[in-house]
C-alpha cells in the first residue's frame, strides 16, 4: 500500500467504497485519537460492555482486549476488574507502543487477527469492540483466532455497532445483521447475554449496537 498523506484517520480506514485498513499509518499520522478512543469512558456502549465484563469475570483471571488500539478501553477494564490481569493486542506497532507508554500496568503486544495465531495460555475473557468492519474480509480466520484465544469454559465479549440494516454498506455480504455475527461463534460458544440497543446520541450513523457475551463450550 502506498503512503497516504492525511491527518484524518478516516482516510486510512475506508475510501472510495473499499476497505483500506492501513492502521499503522493511521496511528502514525492521525492528528487525533482515532474513533475518539480517549473519550471511551463517556460512551454508552463502553459503559454497557464494562458492566457485562464485570459480570463475566467478577474475580481473578486473564483478560485480553483484541484490537485494543491506544489502550483506553483496556485501562477502563483494568479499573473495573482490579483483580484481573489485563492484556491488549493490536495490529499497529505504533498503537501498541503508545498504549504501553500511557498504561504501563497493562501488557500490550502486536498481533494480526487476520493471520494464524495461537495463545500460549488462553484467556478467561476476551473482549473485542467495534472491530469487525475492519476484519470481515478474513472473517473465518478471525473467528478461529478469537475462539483459540478463549480458554475452555472462558468467555468472549463482543460489542459491535451496525449501520442501518436497510442500506448497503461495506461488509454487508458477510455481516448483514447482528444475528449473523452472533451466529459465527455459535458452534464453539453458547450465548449467555445478548443486548441490543440504539444509541442516538452520537449522530454518527453506525449506532445500532449488539453486545453479547458467550461462553466457550469445553
Amino acid at each position: 500500500m502506498a503512503e497516504i498523506e492525511s491527518a484524518d484517520y478516516h482516510d486510512f480506514v475506508f475510501k472510495d467504497g473499499r476497505l483500506v485498513g492501513e492502521f499503522e499509518q493511521m496511528y502514525s499520522k492521525s492528528s487525533v485519537a482515532p474513533w475518539h478512543q480517549d473519550e471511551d469512558g463517556a460512551r454508552l456502549d463502553c459503559k454497557i460492555a464494562l458492566g457485562i465484563a464485570e459480570f463475566a469475570l467478577p474475580g481473578h483471571g486473564k483478560v485480553l482486549e483484541a484490537g485494543c488500539g491506544l489502550g483506553y478501553f483496556a485501562d477502563l477494564l483494568a479499573k473495573r476488574l482490579p483483580q484481573a490481569r489485563i492484556f491488549g493486542c493490536d495490529i499497529s506497532p505504533t498503537a501498541v507502543h503508545n498504549a504501553g507508554s500511557m498504561f504501563p500496568g497493562i501488557g500490550f503486544s502486536v498481533a494480526d487477527l487476520k493471520k494464524p495465531m495461537q495463545a500460549a495460555e488462553p484467556y478467561d475473557l476476551v473482549v473485542i469492540r467495534g472491530c469487525f468492519w475492519y476484519l470481515f474480509d478474513a472473517i473465518d480466520m478471525v473467528v478461529s483466532n478469537l475462539t483459540a484465544l478463549v480458554a475452555p469454559g472462558g468467555r468472549l465479549l463482543v460489542a459491535q455497532n451496525f449501520p442501518p440494516l436497510d442500506r448497503d454498506f461495506i461488509g454487508k455480504d458477510i455481516l448483514p445483521c447482528p444475528e449473523a455475527l452472533v451466529g459465527l461463534f455459535a458452534p464453539a460458544f453458547k450465548t449467555l447475554v445478548d443486548c441490543r440497543f440504539a444509541d442516538r446520541t452520537a449522530n454518527g450513523g453506525n449506532d445500532d449496537w449488539v453486545v453479547f457475551l458467550s461462553e466457550k463450550i469445553p
